[in-house]
């Protein structure tokens, strides 16, 4: 509703005069997105007989003349084709108030039909404060989302017999209004008051009867024609990633002047309308991306513009340096330096998360923009030093200190770890103390570490609801390499003994039910039943 460009001023006949200031919102031809909002003549829960009160004829009317457009609200009423509303029994300005931001957020409206105050002069109150307090929320939101609101506001009906604190509020909400528009919102002003014939018109006190919601939506209709029919030609396209056909939502695509810009959706689209013979550039905006082409220009405009496309490039930062040898000039070789999570989405999707050093023992992997997390060399037979680099929300290279020292292990500790039955246990962490490589069993079971050249320690395996014979293994001034160093794996829940926690169990479970076991009595309590199957299930998978 804020106005963000130059002032273009259109005036239609109604029952009065309007005026209507445009800032050039984002809209969308096909679903330019309308919010009726107010109380319950919104609603048209009382004096509309099928309960959709002006909002039936006024889709009616505008689908009929061909317009692209959805009601949106939190509420359905009426059994028609586009039944949303936020339209709320008994409600005052100061609660719709409380609550339109949050509308804002969920529907998104471009346009808000807001016709409230009635049940305010019913209470007493007939001072326009909240109407304007409302319509800086829709400011903010506007600020906030960088999306533009139109708002038609009604001078409301009147009531019979006859109120003149309705007239007197109106006055007051015209005056609010016109002072609004002179400093640049978009906003219409129509006068429902007048529109209507009292007490033809009504249904009771306060409420239209179905004649006079036809009315109402008369009044609407006129005001949203200008609002449609606003713009003459269609820019549009889609912004995808590097892949070709990945679509990226959220971009803001902004004509020079500011005025003329549309977000993305999720399908990578947008749509701009341009009047004839407009003249600009347009240019996508996304924090932390680039974008091939970075603007189009044009140059009085003529015709409609499709699959005017943008490729988009997240940026990414580089981590690099060397891997060499203890006399720190030595470079080694393919090391493989991983950065975490392949870097972030993007690298892990178009590469570069990882690198293998050079004959230089050059390395340079690249990262997300604002990624976390650790970078880790690797290679069989060495140990680094740093084991890795963490980093926190990058957003810029790293080349220097970069490097990573490493120490060739001599010899190679091996074996196998499989339960009682050779079922070979997969992922079980050999942990090396006091130097060392480290592994984790394959699906074969094998595992293999390495450690330097008259190495003492301990290697001791570990996995979740495991225990291990030897539960440890003890090296003294370690001299050769060291196969067949096998472990026994004991699982109390792998009932069928194939290496997993699974249907399998359940079987046995099954067999034993209600019985003395001993296999499924995980708690000792002498029987198999619902406690027992408890716990497994706590395990199951693991």
């Amino acid at each position: 509703m804020a106005f963000t460009g130059p002032k273009r001023v259109f005036w239609l006949i109604l029952p009065v005069v309007f005026v209507l200031v445009i800032s050039g919102a984002a809209i969308a031809a096909d679903a330019i997105k309308v919010m009726p909002l107010g109380d319950s003549i919104t609603r048209g829960y009382l004096g509309s007989a099928h309960r959709w009160g002006y909002r039936k004829p006024l889709y009616d009317s505008l689908s009929n003349a061909g317009f692209g457009f959805d009601f949106v609200g939190s509420s359905v009423d009426g059994n028609f084709l586009d039944p949303n509303h936020e339209g709320h029994d008994g409600w005052r300005a100061d609660q719709i108030l409380t609550y339109i931001g949050g509308w804002l957020d969920a529907r998104q409206p471009d346009v808000v039909l807001l016709h409230i105050g009635t049940n305010d002069i019913t209470g007493g109150n007939q001072s326009a404060n909240e109407v304007n307090d409302i319509l800086n929320v829709i400011d903010s939101y506007e600020l906030s989302s960088g999306k533009g609101v139109a708002v038609v506001l009604a001078l409301i009906i009147n009531r019979w017999p006859y109120s003149s604190a309705t007239t007197t509020y109106n006055n007051d909400l015209n005056v609010m209004a016109l002072n609004r528009i002179a400093n640049g919102d978009d906003i219409v002003i129509v006068n429902m008051e007048s529109a209507l014939s009292y007490p033809a018109d009504l249904a009771d006190e306060l409420h239209p009867n179905d004649a006079g919601y036809v009315k109402m939506a008369a009044v609407w209709y006129n005001a949203l024609v200008d609002y449609f029919n606003r713009y003459d030609f269609v820019i549009s396209g889609r912004v995808v990633e590097l892949d070709g056909h990945t679509p990226l939502a959220s971009v803001l695509i902004q004509a020079d002047n500011n005025d003329i810009n549309d977000v993305t959706d999720a399908n990578g689209f947008y749509e701009l309308f341009v009047d004839s013979n407009w003249s600009g550039t347009v240019t996508p905006h996304k924090v932390s991306y680039t974008f091939e082409p970075n603007s189009y220009t044009y140059a009085d405009v003529n015709q409609d513009y499709n699959d005017i496309n943008y490729m988009a490039d997240l940026t990414t930062f580089k981590i690099s340096g060397f891997a060499v040898e203890q006399d720190n000039i030595t470079p080694i070789s393919d090391v493989n330096v991983i950065a975490q999570n392949g870097g972030g989405p993007w690298t892990s999707r178009y590469g570069g998360g990882s690198w293998l050093t050079d004959s230089n023992g050059y390395y340079e992997v690249r990262v997300d923009s604002n990624w976390s997390g650790k970078v880790t060399p690797d290679k069989s037979a060495y140990v680094f030093e740093p084991n890795s680099r963490n980093y926190q929300d990058v957003n810029q290279d790293y080349d220097v200190d970069q490097n990573y020292i490493g120490i060739e292990l001599g010899y190679k500790i091996s074996g196998f770890v499989k339960n009682e039955c050779n079922a070979p246990i997969v992922g079980v962490e050999i942990d090396v103390n006091d130097g060392g490589s480290d592994d984790a069993t394959d699906s074969a079971g094998y595992y293999e570490i390495w450690v330097f050249s008259g190495w003492s320690g301990f290697v001791t395996p570990a996995r979740l609801h495991h225990t291990f014979d030897p539960n440890l293994r003890n090296y003294t001034d370690v001299m050769d390499d060291q196969p067949d160093q096998n472990f026994i794996a004991n699982n109390i829940y792998d009932l069928d003994c194939d290496g997993l926690i699974g249907l399998g169990d359940v079987s046995v479970i099954a067999y034993n039910w209600l019985t003395a076991g001993p296999q499924g009595d995980f708690v000792d309590d002498g029987i198999v039943d619902f406690v027992d199957f408890a716990e497994f299930g706590l395990v199951w998978g693991d």
